[in-house]
């Protein structure tokens, strides 16, 4: 009898331990499967309250601005400006991106080169680039703040951070097989996410850290009257114009005479044959006129 009841209580013992590992595996498994939404954005919402995160402060610089400028203006000498604009370039901390020239028929220089400049130095480059301007032509400026969408992105890349390294902490402790191969494209989107990312946050510093100037120059243009070119330039023209007209429409001539030969040459047969059909008819009619007073 006492034999009977050891071997009834090992069996219980046996099946309320098989129960506690079968929940205990299926509530491992059930964490993994609430890890993978943790990319989700109800997840990082979540992952947000509970950490407290203090918002961050704005930097001692203040509004992050990507500034760009255009500058027209002529010069004296467009060599001598070009090498200026260089130097000026290289005091502020920036570099030239492209320089295009342009060589016009009257001999006279023109082009656009763009720099970038530190945003420290960005107001003295302009100021520097607008007294190598003889006359300057027209000048802009614009900001973009991008403050928010900087500490925004700022802020989910700190919380995809975060989701990356508790997937490492997960693929670490799981053992079945399907459990890791899920934890593993988990963490292989949140590792995607965070590159984009961090790539766009590097463009954004690069933006906020070296402003952009456009500048188009030109020398003087000779005898200048109206608009772009000058008086001589337009009489020139105008007189290429005229020949160019006169020799089209004299071309226009000799095309038209030359197609229509055939058709003249038909035409002319046309009204030879009526001239003399009329003749004969109005002799025929004098001869019956005749005819007929003699018989009278």
């Amino acid at each position: 009898m006492k034999t009977l009841l050891h071997h009834f209580c090992a069996l219980l013992l046996l099946i309320l331990s098989g129960c506690g590992s079968r929940n205990q595996d299926e509530a491992s498994a059930v964490r993994i499967m609430k890890y993978s939404e943790v990319g989700s954005p109800s997840a990082l919402a979540e992952d947000r309250s509970q950490s407290q995160t203090p918002t961050l402060p704005l930097p001692s610089r203040g509004r992050m601005l990507i500034q760009t400028s255009t500058l027209n203006f002529e010069v004296a000498n467009y060599d001598e400006a070009l090498a200026q604009i260089q130097k000026i370039a290289t005091q502020g901390g920036g570099y030239l991106i492209s320089s295009t020239t342009q060589i016009h028929d009257n001999n006279v220089k023109s082009g656009n080169v763009t720099l970038r400049i530190e945003a420290k130095n960005f107001a003295a480059a302009l100021q520097a680039l607008k007294q190598l301007a003889k006359k300057l032509e027209s000048e802009s400026v614009q900001g973009n703040d991008v403050t928010e969408e900087f500490y925004d992105l700022t802020a989910r890349l700190d919380n995809k951070r975060k989701a990356e390294k508790r997937y490492q902490e997960i693929l670490a402790t799981a053992k079945n097989t399907k459990d890791i191969l899920e934890v593993e494209q988990a963490l292989t989107n949140v590792r995607e996410e965070i590159e984009r990312m961090e790539g766009r946050k590097r463009f954004l510093e690069d933006q906020i850290a070296l402003s952009t100037i456009n500048v188009n120059l030109h020398e003087p243009y000779p005898l200048v009257a109206s608009g772009q070119y000058g008086f001589l330039a337009k009489m020139r023209r105008g007189v290429e114009l005229g020949i160019s007209g006169f020799s089209d429409v004299l071309s226009a001539c000799l095309t038209f005479v030359i197609a229509g030969i055939p058709i003249f040459a038909l035409l002319f047969l046309a009204i030879w044959i009526f001239k003399r059909y009329r003749r004969r008819a109005k002799a025929a009619q004098l001869a019956k006129a005749a005819m007929a007073e003699k018989k009278e």
